[in-house]
């Protein structure tokens, strides 16, 4: 059984800092005096900050250990961890978009999932299509997927919304 990858939440990206992997003591405490540094002092201590950073960094994806602690070797991030983990840093419109995009491969899913279902059990499926006028899923999901693909303007995004309940409401009523 293939192992379910660990969604990360908000709370454990704040916890686990990337500074902690590829940083030392010393650029630390020299980041936190460059506020009080010389006008003359701080654009070089913070270059030089970011390079040893840099450094670290190059010589640290090179070992085992420091991917494992950081995650970083795991291969099998499905597209849904990556919007997750994009939506935490996003801002309000664009996480609220990642969500809708979220939820429409989550139905998707659904949709693929009870495909395979009718058509694993040859009596269902023979019954599902002499009678498709009541199968709601096949008539959703074209309307789901021919959805508007530019980036949508408030007031457009809600008479697309209405449209697309309206349609419902049609579907669901007959």
């Amino acid at each position: 059984m293939r192992e379910k990858p660990k969604v990360v939440t908000k709370m454990d990206q704040k916890n686990k800092s990337w500074d902690h992997f590829f940083r030392n003591d010393s650029s630390n405490m020299l980041e936190d005096a460059l506020p009080y540094l010389p006008s003359s002092l701080k654009k070089t201590a913070a270059i030089y900050i970011k390079l040893t950073e840099l450094l670290k960094i190059t010589s640290e994806f090179d070992n085992q250990q420091t991917l494992s602690a950081c995650g970083l070797d795991q291969n099998n991030a499905s597209i849904e961890m990556i919007l997750n983990a994009m939506k935490l840093r996003a801002p309000k419109e664009t996480a609220a978009q990642i969500d809708q995009l979220l939820q429409m491969m989550q139905l998707m899913k659904v949709y693929q999932t009870y495909q395979n279902f009718v058509n694993s059990n040859p009596n269902l499926a023979s019954s599902l299509s002499s009678n498709q006028d009541n199968d709601i899923l096949s008539k959703l999901m074209p309307m789901l997927m021919s959805g508007n693909t530019s980036t949508p303007n408030s007031s457009t995004q809600k008479s697309s919304n209405t449209d697309f309940m309206d349609q419902l409401n049609q579907i669901l009523n007959k």
